[in-house]
């Protein structure tokens, strides 16, 4: 072989070349029809093309498209207007963070890593400014789509198995003495109300008396 070419006039070098030269065709033709498609274009992207796998290449914001599409047509049966404006939201954030962080139109679903995932959150955090719990929450619909497109087979690892999206929950303060004892003293005409407030009053009493001693142990 010389050039990636068989050297030699037989039959059996003629053969060669001319599925080298095939082979070479389907190549530039799978390249030149994903480019007319694409906003970039991927050795990967010609291989899987090549080989069969995946023939409607996908990318991130295209699917994620069809899902959208797909939830619309759901709504007021089993799933609610406010859901479906949530994955909207998050399909726009999606497109601007693809823009500023790789400066591209769309991103291939085999594309999407560990590294994808925490750079669009913190993109969120610090550019968009959401709070932490926001940022949660505007995650949850890009790990179900992601998590949804490993199981089916689109991608060939969930980018989400190894990073975990923190909500932040913030833990809330107790009731002052003079609190608990206005909510005492609060008159209730309904008993199921009065057994509610009871308990919530106990609650909070145990809470207080748990952090307390907690406190006392790690002074000791």
């Amino acid at each position: 072989m010389k050039g990636n070419r068989a050297k030699g006039k037989s039959k059996e070098s003629r053969d060669i070349n001319l599925a080298l030269d095939n082979i070479k065709a389907q190549i530039i033709k799978h390249y030149q029809r994903i480019s007319d498609r694409e906003a970039f274009v991927t050795a990967e992207m010609v291989r899987n093309a090549y080989q069969g796998i995946g023939t409607e290449y996908e990318t991130l914001l295209r699917a994620f498209d069809k899902e959208n599409e797909a939830f619309a047509k759901r709504v007021g049966k089993d799933r609610s207007l406010s859901t479906y404006q949530k994955y909207l939201t998050v399909r726009k954030y999606l497109a601007e963070f693809i823009k500023v962080n790789y400066k591209r139109t769309d991103i291939a679903m085999n594309e999407l890593t560990e590294d994808f995932i925490r750079d669009y959150c913190l993109y969120l955090r610090n550019e968009v400014g959401l709070a932490q719990s926001s940022v949660w929450i505007y995650s949850i619909p890009l790990k179900h789509f992601v998590t949804t497109a490993h199981y089916n087979g689109k991608i060939a690892r969930n980018p989400f198995a190894q990073y975990k999206v923190d909500p932040d929950h913030k833990e809330r303060g107790f009731l002052t003495e003079d609190e608990l004892q206005a909510f005492t003293t609060v008159e209730l005409n309904n008993p199921d109300l009065e057994l509610a407030r009871d308990c919530i009053r106990k609650c909070e009493r145990t809470r207080m008396q748990e952090v307390e001693q907690s406190r006392g142990r790690k002074q000791v």
